[in-house]
């Protein structure tokens, strides 16, 4: 809520004229709804900062329009992806997060939580069963994915059966910034 609390800070200062902000980044990327409907939205940057073996990104995006706002925010994404493999495609998540890592709070899971029909897939079991094994994945991991309802290996289609949105929201955002990632640093 304080990310996005500051960004309604920052847009409010902004139309006043009163703080200079850096254009933002975005990227497009498909969202879907209940069903698999498909809408392409935009992906907001909220911070890219690249060392030599790696690349941070604070992602901020919708998470689910399924039901009111009141139950669903957008989502922050942090995630780390590697710089110094032999190409693109090999490019790799190094750390993900929607909510703290060490202590500080790197993200926002954005969706309902639990996750509606599904008392046990809440945030945590959601960041246990399909964020944290995405870990270690690859760009041609997300190029070849399916689309709606298929899930990227390592993450186990029945341990997060019914929380198809939420999964293949995540993981259509993954799949741009990935582009993103290989047209910027991989030249």
């Amino acid at each position: 809520m304080k990310i996005l609390s500051f960004l309604l800070c920052a847009v409010l200062l902004l139309s006043i004229g009163t703080v200079a902000f850096a254009e933002l980044k975005t990227f497009t990327y498909t969202q879907y709804a209940s069903g698999g409907t498909p809408t392409e939205l935009e992906a907001v940057i909220l911070f890219e900062n690249k060392n030599k073996t790696f690349t941070r990104y604070q992602v901020a995006f919708t998470s689910c329009t399924c039901r009111g706002p009141e139950k669903n925010y957008s989502s922050v994404m942090y995630i780390e992806l590697l710089n110094t493999k032999e190409t693109p495609d090999e490019a790799s998540i190094r750390q993900i997060s929607f909510g703290e890592m060490d202590g500080t709070t790197v993200g926002l899971w954005g969706d309902s939580n639990p996750i509606m029909g599904h008392p046990d897939y809440t945030a945590e079991y959601m960041n246990d069963h399909l964020v944290q094994p995405l870990v270690g994945t690859r760009k041609a991991q997300y190029d070849a994915w399916e689309g709606y309802g298929d899930t990227i290996d390592p993450v186990d289609p029945d341990a997060v059966s019914g929380a198809t949105v939420s999964t293949s929201n995540i993981t259509s955002v993954i799949r741009e910034l990935f582009q993103y990632h290989a047209d910027k640093y991989y030249h």
